[in-house]
């Protein structure tokens, strides 16, 4: 019964379309904009977000602005079928619908963006998403399966960011614009400054911005995190040359960079922390991030044959992180043989991954019926995960050192794919059905590497096809009823298949897998959205089944003598394996209701669940029951939006976890236009200055007193301004 109602109340809970959007001065104008939002990730072309059969969420440039959005881990804050974990400096990844990690492909103008890497799949060594949200012109999120259009990695759900172009400052006679954006966050004390260069030489148009941001790390409740300085900069060119009205050539050079310094050192110096006579004079730790991306691209919207828009592309994406600590030790101890010395102790690792790739993507209208969707992607990515150690005595290495391991061997991975799917336009256009398909084929070599043992890694080389089948009925011109079923799959992951870690130290090692195969999904999806003269309504249910789903197994116990005091420890062998599957399901529901053309009020809701299908066990990437309810005020300078963020105490938590108490915060967001040109946005967090703790960083512990390290930080000021020229 308890059940049943929570559905119910998810269901009729008042809910936010997908992003908390200004109402503007005009109500019909308001309508048209929260209705014809254009996205691209439901079919690789530009087409209205009513039309397409699926949930997507959508921020905008002008949300970003308004909720003084300056890092990925604060978007989609106001969607809570949406998380992304990580804070600024750290490793940041989204989870969609309870999946999470590299199982949600992130795509930046058409091009992959990197993966991720850390223990168990969690990527929470390396993140994703380097890139600064100034340039950004629009993400979306598609929610489920979409391997038919994307290929590999699309488990779970897509991410696509859209970035600026000169025409998003140009107005159509001017030749020269630009913006100048100055902000401040009280939370991480974080600076930021960022310049915005549009200017058109005949038929060439250029686009130019430089952002800088120095702060702090993201603290919790209690100020207790260790201390970061977090320094990050950003360089961003578009040109577009016009070849005539309907086609173009562009380039983008897009350069992200973030230097992060600490004073504590977690994997070098953790086990000295507590051995008798091993004393930390310093540490200090220093992480830099790198991407650089690269993009030529050729748009036509000239009807030929063939097609009447076509899209090619060619792209470089690189990125880089170097993680170096040092620690040094007064060691004056004794194993059964004295060690007295002052010893300096460095480790350096470095994730590194390039990826090139030609994509291409078409369309063509047979008829007032079909109009077919078609393209062909090609992709090779190479990625490498070394570590370095080196322990010295008055600057004399000591014996055995350096110590250079690999996490894996250097792996290339080369992805082809070809897609085809045709919108089906039926009942006078009423009724849209678009089935699609997709044909992959990938490789994953591991270069002839060998494993500890002295046998070669495992190569992988399979193929794989993908379905798609979306209908969307138009109940009325306004609302409209969809369903979905989409396939997804992911090639095994290099990390997880190819990972030899020897941590028997620790008591457990990681051991490489030959016989991993992709992971599968299917989501099924029925919703309805659209709006009845002033009420605005979004809602679906959605079931996913993930099979195959990769997860670590206990495969052996082996007996390990510890080095530093002799004795025979048990050491747990674990190995990456396929297990039967995983199902996550829900419900998503939105309102927004406008009181007149100033005023309106708005909530959201999301049920999740999701359980490991061989053990009953929860997933511990869903979230509890969670919403947003508030009112927004649009005045013709002056706009207010009070939100309430909440979430109820999270009770599905497996043996031995505890359960994550709910909670109920207060955010402020305002914006003042001085006139044209100049603007300023305030936000206000957490006004009541609540403390609390997101599911999303509490799940998994089993002791309650470490929950006051993930708190959420206390009540903080944003604030940004904006000078348009």
């Amino acid at each position: 019964m308890l059940k049943r109602t929570l559905l119910a109340s998810a269901i009729l809970s008042a809910m936010a379309l997908p992003s908390v959007s200004q109402a503007n001065e005009n109500f019909d104008v308001a309508v048209n904009s929260d209705l014809e939002v254009i996205v691209i990730s439901g079919s690789k072309t530009e087409k209205p977000l009513k039309d397409v059969a699926g949930s997507i969420s959508v921020i905008t440039q002008e949300d970003l602005d308004k909720q003084v959005t300056t890092d990925m881990s604060q978007l989609f804050k106001y969607d809570p079928s949406i998380q992304v974990s990580g804070n600024t400096g750290d490793a940041q990844n989204f989870i969609v619908r309870g999946m999470g990690g590299d199982r949600i492909l992130m795509i930046k103008d058409g091009m992959r963006m990197n993966e991720g890497y850390g223990a168990d799949g969690l990527n929470d060594i390396v993140g994703r998403g380097f890139i600064d949200t100034d340039i950004l012109k629009q993400v979306e999120v598609a929610k489920g399966a979409a391997s038919s259009l994307y290929g590999s990695d699309a488990l779970g759900g897509i991410v696509v960011f859209t970035t600026k172009s000169a025409s998003d400052y140009l107005d159509q006679d001017e030749n020269f614009a630009g913006k100048i954006k100055l902000g401040y966050t009280e939370q991480g004390k974080q600076s930021n400054l960022s310049s915005t260069i549009a200017f058109k030489t005949g038929t060439l148009e250029h686009l130019l911005n430089v952002s800088k941001r120095d702060g702090e790390e993201t603290q919790n409740f209690d100020n207790t995190k260790p201390e970061l300085d977090i320094d990050s900069t950003s360089y961003f060119y578009n040109a577009k040359y016009n070849l005539n009205k309907n086609d173009f050539i562009s380039f983008t050079a897009d350069v992200w960079e973030q230097d992060v310094k600490g004073d504590t050192t977690y994997g070098l110096l953790d086990y000295f922390r507590t051995l008798a006579g091993y004393n930390i004079i310093e540490e200090k730790n220093t992480s830099t991030k790198e991407n650089k991306s690269f993009q030529l691209r050729y748009h036509s919207e000239s009807p030929t044959a063939f097609y009447d828009q076509l899209n090619i592309s060619i792209y470089q994406n690189e990125t880089t992180q170097e993680d170096v600590e040092y620690g040094q030790l007064d060691i004056n101890a004794n194993f059964g043989f004295p060690v007295i010395e002052i010893r300096d102790m460095w480790k350096t690792a470095v994730y590194h991954q390039e990826t090139q790739g030609f994509l291409s993507n078409a369309s063509l209208k047979i008829n007032d019926t079909h109009t077919l969707g078609y393209g062909l992607d090609i992709e090779n990515s190479e990625s490498t995960r070394n570590e370095v150690k080196l322990y010295s005595v008055e600057g004399t290495p000591k014996a055995g050192y350096p110590q250079t391991t690999d996490k894996f061997p250097k792996t290339e991975v080369a992805r082809a794919g070809i897609f085809i799917n045709d919108e089906i336009s039926l009942l006078n256009n009423r009724l849209i059905i678009t089935p699609g398909a997709r044909f992959d084929t990938y490789e994953m070599d591991a270069n002839n590497a060998l494993k500890a043992d002295g046998e070669a890694y495992a190569n992988f080389d399979e193929d794989h096809v993908s379905f798609n089948l979306g209908a969307l009925y138009k109940i009325s011109d306004t609302v409209a009823i969809f369903a979905q079923y989409g396939e997804g799959f992911k090639v095994p992951a290099y990390d997880l298949a190819y990972i030899d870690h020897d941590n028997s130290i620790y008591g457990y090692k990681v051991v490489p897998s030959d016989n991993l195969s992709p992971e599968e999904s299917d989501s099924y999806e029925l919703g309805l959205k659209g709006h009845i003269d002033n009420l605005f309504f979004n809602a679906a249910v959605y079931y996913n089944e993930y099979d195959k789903f990769l997860s670590t197994e206990l495969i052996d116990i082996e007996t390990s003598i510890n080095p530093y005091s002799g004795q025979e420890a048990q050491v747990l062998v674990y190995q990456y394996q396929n297990i039967d599957s995983v199902t996550t399901k829900g419900i998503e529901a939105s309102v927004r209701y406008h009181l007149n053309d100033t005023v309106s009020l708005f909530a959201n809701a999301a049920y999740q669940d999701g359980k490991n299908d061989e053990t009953d066990e929860y997933i511990t990437s869903i979230m509890p029951l969670s919403g947003v309810s508030g009112v927004t005020y649009e005045g013709e300078k002056l706009s207010a939006e009070l939100i309430l963020n909440w979430a109820k105490r999270m009770d599905k938590v497996n043996e031995n976890n505890v359960e994550v108490a709910g909670y109920g915060t207060l955010d402020l967001l305002t914006s003042y236009a001085f006139n044209d040109d100049v603007k300023i946005n305030v936000s206000v967090s957490n006004l009541t200055d609540k403390r609390y703790i997101r599911y999303i960083n509490g799940a998994g512990h089993v002791d309650s007193s470490t929950l006051s390290n993930v708190t959420e930080a206390g009540r903080s000021i944003s604030a940004n301004v904006h000078y348009n020229f």
